[in-house]
């Protein structure tokens, strides 16, 4: 549902992480863990379904006659996204064990500011979810109530 391109839109990630094998597994765990409990799995079904459908939900904006605002479900993945990559990004599985990366020219991060970092990203990203949560509640409640206007009769006398 939700790309590369909108992980490395809300925070930089370096140009040479390959996608399909660094970030698209956090794509998928963001999706079932996430997306799929907050929406519920028929909500999500219909949203997975027809992305055209709820563009506004994926963009964000305004509504309510712009007394509401939310930042959209791509910004809301891409911080849920970018907090488990970060949080996992350091070890790699090799041949010969688990392994910390280290780079030619870099030094490794404190674990402390890494945390900070990954759960920084997920608060912000959770917040987004429950308004993307709040902005879907609020359609359903107003075609909800277009829909129930009913007329009543006596029957009898």
């Amino acid at each position: 549902m939700i790309e590369y391109n909108d992980i490395k839109h809300v925070r930089p990630i370096a140009d040479n992480i390959n996608e399909a094998k660094r970030i698209q597994p956090y794509i998928n765990e963001v999706e079932t863990l996430y997306l799929i409990p907050h929406f519920g799995a028929k909500r999500y079904k219909e949203i997975e379904a027809d992305k055209t459908a709820h563009e506004d939900l994926f963009k964000g904006g305004y509504y309510d006659d712009d007394n509401r605002y939310f930042a959209g479900l791509n910004e809301a993945v891409g911080y849920l996204v970018y907090s488990r990559f970060v949080k996992n990004n350091q070890i790699n599985i090799t041949a010969f064990g688990v392994v910390n990366k280290q780079g030619q020219f870099s030094e490794q991060a404190d674990e402390r500011q890494i945390i900070r970092t990954a759960n920084d990203a997920e608060k912000i990203g959770l917040e987004y979810l429950r308004q993307c949560v709040e902005f879907l509640n609020f359609g359903n409640s107003c075609v909800s109530t277009f829909k129930s206007k009913r007329k009543f009769r006596a029957i009898g006398n």
